[in-house]
């Protein structure tokens, strides 16, 4: 199991201001505080994400160059943990700079004077320290039976900002990038380190249709190390003028399994793991196994998915990239052509308070009253369904994806300075005027969003309060009809 933890730019922000408050010159006063954190998503992957900060009052702790905390001060984050249904989180600010490992004292006081004390929450007690070069490290110590304490050191802590992702982790977590041959154009461009920043961000793609084949194939020839692929669906012959990664052979496959194939062909990772999940978003494994990713890319056409992701992406705090385009064409004459890209996560506007979808859009899908964007008792049931589109527009909407992926992912802070929002990426572009504008709305969500903070850093607890789709029980006359379909796709072959 790899752990990790996860820090709103906000919350890392306050906690410097708080933790390195008296680093001034020689005289250096080591600070401490507590905050309360929630267990995340994932499958593979075991995540703390930080949420409220409790800071200490005058009287709550001595300074003498070390910290000592009372006793008063830690009831009351207990109590508050207890109210909550949070675990603890203990940091505390080091000298020196880089990832700290922790001195005898600190194991000490974590293991001996803290974790009994946090036992009640039935939750690991979590270490954090602040480097003076703004540099976390983190541990996690599990107790599954009393006095049976596992110190597990975390693989990485990710600040998730509304500009760029950052990453502190120890040396050891990842060996040393090399240059090879088969991206030499692509190391050119922007050198070992970005390339490394960027291959080593496992990055989930929900849905694997006409826009989704195409992030997929830049995802696999950019290097990177880490993919996976969530969608339900199968070919069908009138996806055949988008799908980068089927032809007539390929009917009646999962377009999971066929784009996981295609980009492990393609791949120019050296050792790349892609995870196919044949599933909708919708039901509970798809859910966990995107928390496992770094940052996500939708690619899907619906309200309900769409409400799904949103629920994910701010309980876990979690970069999302969301897409999608819409074409007008009345008895098939093109009238207009617009599409939207937007990056949402923690600090920026959610997909519903930026108007992709509404809730009764949502809710109406979950019953089954709304399909492929149109209610099932449309007065005109037997026209042209919405979701028009061409290879064309497809390109468009995944190159602007992965555009902002990068961008966000490789950022420097000298790329923002000229203009304060120039940071915050929602574009509109319009075909047939070649205009393009920006679609950020300015602010927070409204105060009644249930996404930026009722279940904001939620993890668990903020998961949706529907109910998760149930996965669909295994069709062994579909099953023999794809793998005769994949036989004779081998022989033709």
């Amino acid at each position: 199991m790899i752990h990790r933890v996860v820090i709103r730019e906000r919350l890392h922000l306050e906690l410097v201001d708080h933790l390195l408050s008296r680093f001034q010159g020689e005289n250096i006063q080591e600070e401490v505080c507590f905050a309360l954190w929630y267990p995340g998503d994932g499958t593979h992957r075991y995540t703390g994400i930080l949420g409220e900060v409790l800071l200490p009052m005058s009287d709550d702790r001595d300074l003498h160059g070390n910290v000592t905390v009372h006793g008063a001060y830690l009831n009351r984050v207990l109590d508050r943990a207890l109210a909550a249904k949070a675990g603890v989180a203990a940091l505390h600010s080091h000298p020196a700079g880089g990832w700290q490992a922790l001195s005898r004292d600190d194991y000490d006081t974590e293991r001996n004077a803290l974790l009994p004390f946090v036992r009640e929450t039935r939750l690991p007690l979590l270490g954090l320290t602040l480097a003076e070069d703004e540099t976390w490290s983190a541990r996690l110590w599990h107790e599954p039976h009393p006095g049976d304490v596992r110190l597990a050191y975390c693989t990485d802590v990710r600040r998730v900002g509304s500009r760029k992702l950052y990453v502190d982790s120890p040396p050891s977590t990842y060996p040393a990038y090399t240059r090879r041959t088969v991206l030499k154009r692509t190391l050119d461009s922007w050198g070992l380190p970005t390339q490394a920043r960027l291959a080593r961000t496992h990055v989930c793609v929900v849905g694997a249709g006409s826009v989704g084949s195409m992030i997929l194939e830049s995802l696999a020839r950019t290097g990177i190390e880490q993919i996976t692929i969530i969608d339900d669906d199968e070919v069908a012959l009138h996806n055949l003028d988008r799908l980068v990664y089927a032809d007539r052979r390929s009917v009646g496959l999962r377009k999971a399994e066929l784009a996981a194939k295609h980009v492990r062909r393609i791949a120019t990772a050296s050792r790349p793991v892609v995870r196919v999940v044949p599933l909708s978003i919708r039901t509970k494994r798809a859910y966990c196994l995107a928390a496992d990713a770094d940052l996500i890319i939708s690619c899907v056409d619906n309200a309900e998915a769409r409400d799904v992701l949103n629920h994910l992406a701010y309980s876990n705090c979690l970069p999302l990239i969301d897409g999608g385009v819409r074409v007008d064409s009345p008895e098939g004459r093109l009238i207009s052509t617009k599409w939207r890209v937007h990056l949402v996560g923690p600090d920026m506007r959610c997909l519903r308070c930026r108007g992709q979808y509404t809730s009764s859009e949502a809710a109406d899908e979950r019953q089954g009253l709304r399909h492929h964007g149109r209610y099932i008792d449309d007065p005109e049931p037997d026209g042209p369904e919405p979701g028009q589109n061409t290879f064309a527009f497809c390109n468009l909407v995944a190159a602007e994806e992965v555009r902002i992926l990068l961008r966000y992912i490789v950022g420097e802070s000298w790329w923002h300075d000229t203009d304060p929002t120039s940071g915050f990426w929602a574009f509109e572009h319009q075909f047939v005027d070649a205009r393009t504008t920006r679609f950020e709305h300015p602010g927070a969500c409204v105060l009644s969003c249930e996404f930026t903070h009722k279940r904001l850093g939620q993890g668990k607890l903020g998961r949706p309060s529907y109910p998760f789709l149930p996965e669909p029980r295994v069709n062994w006359s579909a099953y023999t009809r794809r793998w005769f379909r994949r036989l004779g796709s081998l022989v033709q072959r």
